[in-house]
C-alpha cells in the first residue's frame, strides 16, 4: 500500500510541476484574461456537478464572509497573479517563486496569530526570501525588458501571497465542513467573480480559435491539475506520515524548470540554480526545522563546529567585499539587513522595559563597540587578507579579560599578563613580517586598525553582558544589533546604487553568508552549545576560528603562507590559551588536595 502511496504523490508532484509550462503557453496564446475566462467556466462546471452530488452547498449564514473572503481574495488573487504573471516571466523562474508558498502561509499564520514565530521559522523565511530576492537580482540584467521580468515576478509573488491568505483563513472552513466541500463552494466562487470579471464577447471567439494543442492544454489545466490530483494528493497523504508526504512538495520547483527547459526551450540561469536551492533550503527550515531535534554531546558538538566555521569564514567573505566594493558598502550591506532582521525579531519576541541606565550602557556597547568594530573591520581588511585578520581576531578573548579588569572590576592575575605578553608579541610579528615581507596586500596600518577593533569588540562583550543577564540575550542582541545599523546611512556613498546593480552571484553570496549564517545562524548554533558543555569546554573551540580563517584565506581567495603568518599566528593562540586556561590548570591541580582535607571541626 506504501508504493502505491508513493507512486501516488510522486504522480500528484510531475503534474503540478508541469503545470506552471501550460499556465504560461496559454496566457501567452489566448491572452492571461480569455485563459482564465475559459478554463474557471470549465472548472466551475466541473465543481458544480460535484456540489450536486454530494448535495454540499449549504453552510452556516455566520461562515459566509468567510467564504466569500478566500474565494474572492485568496482563490481569484492567486489565479490572477499566477495567468497575469506568467504572461511575463519564464515558467522556470516563477515555479520558483510559487516554490515559497510555504514560507508565505507561515509568514501570514505569524501574522494572523495563528501560529508561532520562532527562532527557526524566522531564519527559514530568511533563507527562502533571500532566494527570491538573489533570483530577480541576477536574472534582471539577463532579460531584454527589466520592467516586465519583475512586474511578472511581482504578480506571481502576490499570487503566493493570496494562496497562502487562503490556506490560513480557510482552515476553520475546512475543518468544520471538510475539505472537499470547502474547495468546491470556493472555486464555484471564483468561477463566477472570473468569468464575470474577465470574459467579453471576443472570449467566444478565442475559444472558436483554440488549436487542439491548446485543448489538450487547458484539457491538462482542468482535468489533471484541477481534479485528478485532488484525488491521488489526497490518497497519497493520507497513507503516509505528513512530514513524508510535505517532502514530496520540494519536487514541484525543480520539475517546473525542468518542464520549461524540455518543453519551451528556456534557460536555466545561475540565478535560477542558487536562488532556487535558497528558497527550497528556506522552506525546510521552516517546515521542518522545529522537528529536528538532536539532543545530547553530539548536538552541541555539532553545532559548536558550525558556529566556529562559519566565525572563521567571515574574515573571507569580508576580505571579498571589501576588495570588490569598497570599506563603506561592505559596511552598510552588513550592519543594515542585520539590524532590520534583528529590529523584526524583538518586535515579534518582546522584550521587558528597559531602565534608562541600562539604554545608555547598550547603546555605548553598540556604537562604541559594534559599530565601532565593524568600522575598523571593514576599512583594515582594505589592506590586510583575511587569513591575517582571522588571526588577529584570535586576540578578543585577551582584550575581554582585560577590559573585564579595567571596566568590571575583575581581578587581573599573572596568567592573564603572561598571555598578554605573548599575544602581543605575535602581534608584533604579525606587523613587524608586514614591513619585511614583500607582500603587497598587507598594511602596518590595516593591521593597526583590525586590533582596535578587537578591543572595540571587547568593550562590547563586557558592557553588554550584564544587561544580557538583566533582560535576556536574545533580545539585547537584537537591540544592540538594531542600533549599531543606525550610522550605517552616513556611510552610503552616491555610487551605492551602481556597485548594487553591479555585484555578481559570488559578492552577494558572500553577503547573505555574513548576515545569515555568520551572524544568526552561528550565534544560535553557539549559544545552543552552551546549554549543553561547559564554557570552558566551549572555549577551547574558539581556537579554531583562526584556523579556518587562515585555511580559508589560502584556499578561497588563494594568499600565501609567509613566515609572520606562521610565528604570529602561533604566538597568538598560545598567548590567549595561557590567559584562558591557566587558572583553569591550576585549579585543577589543586583540586585533588582540596578533596584530601578534613574540614576543621
Amino acid at each position: 500500500m506504501q508504493l502505491t502511496a508513493i507512486l501516488a504523490l510522486i504522480f500528484t508532484m510531475i503534474v503540478w510541476g508541469v503545470s506552471p509550462v501550460f499556465f504560461r503557453s496559454l496566457s501567452l496564446a489566448l491572452g492571461p484574461a480569455d485563459h482564465l475566462a475559459i478554463r474557471y467556466a470549465l472548472v466551475g462546471a466541473l465543481f458544480l456537478v460535484v456540489l450536486a452530488a454530494t448535495r454540499a452547498w449549504r453552510i452556516e449564514r455566520a461562515d459566509w464572509p468567510r467564504m466569500l473572503l478566500v474565494s474572492v481574495i485568496g482563490f481569484t488573487g492567486y489565479n490572477l497573479g499566477s495567468a497575469f504573471g506568467f504572461e511575463l516571466i519564464t515558467a522556470g523562474t516563477g515555479s520558483l517563486i510559487i516554490g515559497t508558498q510555504p514560507l508565505l502561509i507561515a509568514l501570514i499564520g505569524i501574522l494572523a496569530a495563528a501560529e508561532r514565530f520562532t527562532l527557526t521559522t524566522g531564519t527559514g523565511l530568511l533563507i527562502g526570501f533571500s532566494g527570491i530576492v538573489f533570483l530577480v537580482w541576477n536574472d534582471l540584467s539577463l532579460t531584454g525588458d527589466p520592467l516586465q521580468f519583475l512586474s511578472g515576478c511581482a504578480m506571481i509573488f502576490v499570487s503566493g501571497t493570496c494562496w497562502a491568505i487562503y490556506a490560513v483563513a480557510s482552515k476553520p472552513l475546512s475543518r468544520r465542513y471538510g475539505s472537499l466541500q470547502t474547495t468546491a463552494l470556493s472555486v464555484v466562487i471564483t468561477s463566477l467573480v472570473l468569468v464575470l470579471l474577465l470574459g467579453r464577447p471576443s472570449t467566444f471567439d478565442t475559444l472558436q480559435a483554440m488549436s487542439p494543442r491548446l485543448w489538450l492544454e487547458m484539457g491538462y489545466l482542468v482535468v489533471f491539475v484541477t481534479a485528478l490530483t485532488m484525488v491521488t494528493w489526497n490518497f497519497g497523504a493520507a497513507r503516509l506520515p505528513a512530514v513524508a508526504a510535505g517532502a514530496f512538495l520540494y519536487l514541484v520547483p525543480p520539475i517546473g524548470v525542468l518542464a520549461g527547459t524540455l518543453i519551451l526551450g528556456e534557460r536555466v540561469t545561475q540565478g535560477m540554480v542558487i536562488g532556487g536551492s535558497l528558497i527550497l533550503s528556506g522552506v525546510a527550515v521552516t517546515q521542518f526545522g522545529d522537528r529536528i531535534t538532536l539532543k545530547g554531546k553530539l548536538a552541541a558538538l555539532a553545532a559548536i563546529l558550525f558556529a566556529v566555521t562559519m566565525w572563521g569564514l567571515i574574515p573571507v567573505a569580508m576580505r571579498y567585499l571589501v576588495t570588490e566594493l569598497s570599506p563603506q558598502t561592505t559596511m552598510v550591506l552588513r550592519l543594515l539587513p542585520s539590524g532590520l532582521l534583528a529590529l523584526v525579531v524583538v518586535l515579534f519576541t518582546g522584550v521587558r522595559q528597559i531602565a534608562w541606565r541600562d539604554w545608555m550602557q547598550i547603546a555605548i556597547a553598540s556604537l562604541v563597540g559594534n559599530f565601532g568594530c565593524q568600522a575598523l573591520i571593514a576599512y583594515g581588511m582594505e589592506n590586510v587578507p583575511a587569513s591575517w585578520t582571522g588571526l588577529l581576531f584570535g586576540l578578543e578573548p585577551v582584550f575581554i579579560a582585560l577590559l573585564a579588569v579595567l571596566l568590571a572590576g575583575e581581578r587581573l592575575t599573572g596568567w592573564l599578563i603572561a598571555g598578554m605578553l605573548v599575544a602581543f608579541a605575535g602581534t608584533a610579528a604579525l606587523m613587524l613580517g608586514s614591513t619585511l615581507t614583500p607582500q603587497g596586500d598587507v598594511s602596518l596600518i590595516g593591521l593597526g586598525l583590525l586590533t582596535l577593533s578587537t578591543m572595540c569588540w571587547g568593550v562590547y562583550t563586557v558592557l553588554i553582558r550584564p544587561v544580557s543577564i538583566s533582560y535576556g540575550p536574545l533580545p539585547v542582541a537584537c537591540i544592540a544589533m538594531a542600533l549599531a545599523a543606525l550610522p550605517t546611512p552616513l556611510f552610503v556613498t552616491a555610487d551605492l546604487p551602481d556597485m548594487l546593480v553591479s555585484m555578481d552571484a559570488t559578492a552577494w553570496l558572500a553577503v547573505a553568508f555574513v548576515v545569515v549564517f555568520g551572524t544568526f545562524l552561528a550565534t544560535a548554533a553557539w549559544n545552543f552549545s552552551l546549554d549543553h558543555m561547559e564554557s570552558s569546554t566551549a572555549g577551547l573551540f574558539l581556537y579554531m576560528q583562526p584556523v579556518v580563517a587562515a585555511l580559508g584565506g589560502i584556499l578561497l581567495l588563494g594568499e600565501r603562507i609567509t613566515w609572520p603568518l606562521i610565528l604570529g599566528g602561533g604566538l597568538i593562540i598560545a598567548g590567549v590559551a595561557i590567559a584562558q586556561f591557566g587558572p583553569l590548570m591550576r585549579r585543577m591541580r589543586l583540586r585533588p588536595a582540596a578533596r584530601g582535607t578534613r574540614p576543621p571541626a
